[in-house]
């Protein structure tokens, strides 16, 4: 049996947007960064665009010095990030608590100052594992049934959708799992990515409640789905 241990490389939590003018982007910016204590510490980041510009390039794009923390504000969506952008070193349950009390008090602002609509929600994290006998060897002996046409790859991937209900959200969950090389080009680290998003077709207006739940539900889905797939949680 192989080992692993995953941490954790990034998060992203999204709040897809009805829609938003940008009128002061500064104002914004300085009521996000006052709403989560001062954590976007680094230089902001703000872009006029044209009107006919795509809607999710970031108008506002806030970040920490330490480059862990950040937030883009597009017309359309918010996505807010923790990356680890070296090796990781934390695991899940070491961030988490930090990362969702930071994003509930944008979901906050977001509902109760800005009063936007969010008709769909996003969770997606990335976690990194060590792994000694090789990526490509492990989901060639485990996942793909030892067919040789597989055995000598340089890079495999593995995605698979899956449609489901997590309380009282349709979701979609795509969960990918793929070689990770290290600087010296050998395959020892396998990278997942679960991604939970509502279903576009099942789109309506989330409260601020709502969004925390989903946010909780999500993280205990992908938990489980770590643990049905690995045999070890996140």
């Amino acid at each position: 049996m192989n080992k692993l241990g995953f941490l954790v490389q990034n998060i992203q939590a999204v709040l897809f947007l009805e829609s938003f003018a940008f009128r002061n982007k500064l104002a914004i910016a300085f009521k996000i960064n006052e709403a989560v204590n001062q954590l976007f510490d680094g230089d902001p980041m703000m872009l006029d665009l044209p009107s006919e510009a795509p809607p999710e390039i970031p108008r506002i794009q806030l970040k920490d010095s330490k480059s862990s923390y950040s937030l883009n504000f597009s017309v359309n969506r918010i996505d807010f990030f923790y990356n680890e952008p070296a090796k990781p070193t934390k695991t899940f349950d070491s961030i988490k608590d930090e990362y969702l009390n930071y994003f509930f008090k944008i979901n906050r602002l977001v509902k109760d100052d800005y009063h936007l609509g969010t008709p769909r929600l996003a969770m997606v994290i990335k976690a990194l594992s060590e792994i000694d006998i090789g990526t490509n060897l492990f989901l060639y002996q485990d996942f793909l049934g030892r067919k040789e046409f597989f055995k000598d790859t340089y890079t495999l991937e593995i995605h698979a959708l899956e449609k489901s209900t997590i309380q009282q959200f349709a979701i979609n969950r795509w969960f990918r799992i793929k070689t990770a090389r290290d600087p010296l080009e050998q395959d020892k680290g396998i990278l997942v990515e679960i991604d939970i998003n509502t279903q576009p077709e099942e789109s309506r207006e989330f409260g601020k409640q709502e969004i925390e739940e989903f946010c909780s539900c999500s993280i205990e889905f992908a938990r489980n789905s770590f643990l049905n797939c690995f045999g070890i949680s996140l």
